[in-house]
């Protein structure tokens, strides 16, 4: 064995330097890789970050497609609407949309009705167009209030049959929204969304409903500009629809933009600006009617941080493999001793808990012979009295001594029920009390044959000391229903719970729906209260006693082990 022993430790040393030159050599390669990984981790920082954009962006668009989709569903479902009813509705979208410059409905006619904010002003214009003129009405008023002025005329507004969006929408076969462009008077990029409107039959005239979108206003939010990252996001002809600032990532964008506008090329690309390089791609995102792109530049000097703090760590490792060397050195000449003490260790606590099995076996077994001879001397004493009652004169006497005999008795089924559970340490009350009622009903037979009874006590478990209090005292309790609740040959029903309470102590009900209790009952019937009201006394409880359709004893005990 020592030899095994030795030839095993041998090797285990030469596998461990094996694998701290394997570890090594690999830390070497990953060193001399590291401008390579350098640009692995840019081209998929490039990639995931383009698919996050392009995800955030069809998400705005979606949303704005939604609402426009909803509205012309509400249009088309009232079939027609007044300038109240399409304000109550407009207004509320352009609270929430603040990159929604107005909202405009057209017909075939070129009746018009729009709804427009520019700074802090509401302005609706209504337009109305005959064969021989055209009338547009006005109102505007303060953009927190709700109360809107009466129309006033105005100039008359352009047909919008000749607008882009118009012809846009009604050229689109999907009956989905499309999205067509334009420039703002102030030069911003308007991006319309707009959608054809079928009435309910084919004779009811169309409509176009459209939202002008201000493009900066609707996709700020989605562009980033850190030293690590930068996206931007261009028009169809490549012109950025928000700003560009004049940073060394603006200037990177910039230049990319004048190299690769002529050509729309989304390859990928490199760029340098104010000593910093860059690597990005600029692809297409489709939309119906029109199309975007957006494009992502990746800063190297974030990579190599990045890659900076990898070697650092390499290094790091390369230092713990070392100091792990001199580690295993030690811990393998400490190990011979380690076993030795936990050999020996291990045996003495194997022979400990050999000998606590033994003596936890013997209690528990003196434990049930003490309940088993307890219940044998108690039945000797019983059989006693029954001899002695048969000796005394005069039949009060002797149902006195009866009634001391079936006392004893249950004393004695306590005693016997107990000695059976399987651990007297932790008395399953709920089996412990079903067998006590099933045994008082067997004492009280025939007579108890109509009366069942139903025991809960949500599994609580007790120690055996209180289970032959709590014995003695629902025998008492079932001795007293049995005897005088029901007094009728209809039978009847007793129930047992128990149930703990917030302040520790446990609750224990008898109540049975027979007969309630009388306070000039018989004088057993006060006796065995007495008894009851002794024992919950040292179990530090109470007793009492309700009358209600039946009658209802609550004891109250402490518990000195339990568990739930």
């Amino acid at each position: 064995m020592v030899k095994f022993g030795n030839i095993s430790e041998r090797w285990l040393i030469i596998g461990i330097s094996l694998l701290m030159v394997l570890a090594l050599a690999m830390v070497a390669q990953i060193l001399a890789n590291t401008k390579e990984r350098g640009e692995r981790l840019g081209m998929l920082l490039l990639d995931r970050t383009l698919e996050q954009q392009e995800q955030r962006v069809r998400l705005v668009t979606r949303t704005y497609m939604w609402d426009l989709m909803q509205e012309s569903a509400h249009i088309v479902e009232l079939d027609s609407i007044d300038d109240g009813g399409l304000l109550k509705r407009w207004l509320p979208i352009m609270r929430t949309r603040f990159a929604i410059r107005d909202i405009a409905l057209a017909n075939e006619h070129g009746d018009e009705r729009v709804l427009h904010h520019v700074d802090s002003i509401w302005r609706f214009i209504k337009t109305e167009r005959s064969a021989n003129s055209v009338v547009s009405m006005a109102a505007q008023w303060p953009i927190n209030l709700n109360l809107i002025p009466p129309l006033d005329t105005c100039a008359p507004q352009p047909d919008p049959r000749r607008s882009n969006w118009f012809s846009r929408a009604l050229e689109n076969r999907q009956d989905e929204p499309v999205w067509s462009e334009s420039e703002s008077p102030e030069r911003t990029r308007l991006l319309h969304l707009s959608i054809m409107i079928h009435g309910r039959s084919e004779e009811d005239k169309f409509q176009v409903l459209r939202f002008n979108i201000d493009a900066n206003d609707m996709l700020a939010n989605l562009t980033q500009w850190t030293p690590e990252v930068s996206t931007i996001l261009l028009d169809p002809k490549w012109r950025p629809l928000t700003y560009i600032d004049t940073s060394s990532i603006g200037k990177a964008w910039g230049k990319a933009l004048r190299d690769r506008q002529a050509d729309h090329s989304t390859n990928t690309f490199r760029s340098t600006s104010d000593h910093l390089h860059w690597v990005g791609r600029i692809v297409p995102l489709e939309f119906n009617g029109t199309s975007f792109y957006t494009g992502v530049l990746i800063g190297f000097e974030g990579i190599e941080r990045w890659n900076s703090e990898g070697r650092i760590g390499l290094w790091a490792v390369l230092g713990l493999l070392l100091l792990l060397g001199l580690m295993l050195a030690l811990i393998f000449i400490q190990s011979r001793s380690a076993e030795r003490r936990v050999l020996r260790q291990q045996r003495r606590s194997n022979l400990q808990a050999r000998h606590l099995a033994q003596a936890i076996g013997e209690r528990e077994v003196l434990d049930r012979e003490v309940h088993h001879r307890v219940k044998n001397n108690l039945q000797v004493v019983s059989s006693l009295l029954n001899l002695q009652a048969q000796r005394v004169p005069g039949e009060e006497a002797r149902m006195e001594f009866m009634r001391g005999k079936r006392r004893i008795d249950s004393m004695a089924l306590v005693h016997h029920k107990l000695y059976r559970q399987q651990d007297l340490s932790a008395v399953d009350l709920g089996i412990f009390m079903d067998d006590l009622a099933k045994a008082v009903a067997a004492m009280y037979a025939p007579d108890s044959r109509d009366v069942s009874h139903s025991v809960d006590t949500n599994g609580v478990l007790c120690d055996a000391d209180t289970s032959i209090q709590l014995g003695m005292i629902l025998c008492e309790l079932l001795a007293n229903c049995h005897q005088h609740a029901f007094p009728y040959a209809t039978g009847g029903h007793i129930s047992i719970t128990v149930r703990e309470r917030d302040d520790g102590f446990y609750i224990l009900q008898v109540k049975d729906n027979g007969k309630a209790f009388e306070p000039d009952a018989v004088l057993d019937t006060h006796l065995g209260l007495e008894v009851v009201e002794a024992l919950a006394d040292q179990l530090d409880g109470t007793l009492r006693v309700i009358s209600d359709g039946g009658t209802l004893v609550e004891v109250t005990f402490r518990c000195n082990r339990h568990q739930v």
